[in-house]
């Protein structure tokens, strides 16, 4: 469809993808279930997503994963980590929620689910974007701008912001920064920046420790 001037193409688009379901008689050839509870939180310790783990495991060793010895190497040295390296207590310079991946609202319920009656800790910088103008008026109807506000944080427009880096939004080469996005290649916030990819839960905990942080123990 084409949109009027006075539409918001962005909040349409979010709408409609937020109401997409599987129909209640879709057959499928297999079913699995998984009980999302026994999961645990997952954090980023290299320069593509697949570079993931567990937040309380150390990071593998190269002859334990795919892709060749080189390119590891290069992405450990990219981030400045090395091989058996816990991620837990790693510093955190920026922490950013937002982007159409955890913009939504359910994000930032979870968010301020862990920072209420606490406190951002001053060594973070943190940028809060919703996904859509929608969101922004779910996050004000909802009181979680006040938990937000008295936990020390401050919403900002709603958009891509560091996502991409297309704007000012950019993450300084050499800080490290804990993205609810989904994308944590060499530079894609910031040249030379570093991006560990997490949930909204570990973005929190992450931003009031000032430290990349386990939420289970929050």
């Amino acid at each position: 469809r084409e949109f009027t001037p006075k539409d918001d193409a962005w909040d349409k688009a979010m709408q409609y993808w937020q109401t997409l379901k599987t129909d209640d008689d879709a057959v499928f050839d297999k079913e699995y279930t998984f009980d999302g509870s026994t999961i645990e939180p997952m954090i980023t310790y290299g320069t593509n997503p697949g570079m993931g783990m567990g937040i309380s495991n150390n990071i593998p060793n190269a002859e334990d994963v795919e892709g060749g010895v080189a390119t590891y190497e290069k992405s450990l040295n990219y981030m400045g980590f090395a091989q058996g390296d816990t991620m837990i207590g790693k510093p955190v310079d920026y922490v950013f929620l937002g982007s159409c991946t955890n913009g939504r609202i359910e994000d930032f319920r979870a968010f301020a689910s862990i920072v209420k009656g606490k406190h951002k800790a001053d060594n973070v910088i943190a940028w809060l974007v919703p996904g859509s103008h929608i969101v922004e008026s779910q996050i004000k109807e909802e009181g979680i701008l006040d938990i937000l506000t008295e936990a020390g944080f401050t919403l900002r427009q709603p958009g891509c912001s560091a996502c991409l880096a297309m704007n000012d939004d950019k993450i300084p080469a050499g800080k490290y920064a804990v993205s609810t996005s989904n994308r944590n290649f060499e530079g894609r916030q910031g040249p030379g920046s570093r991006t560990m990819l997490a949930s909204p839960l570990v973005a929190a905990a992450s931003a009031v420790m000032g430290v990349v942080t386990d939420p289970r123990g929050m």
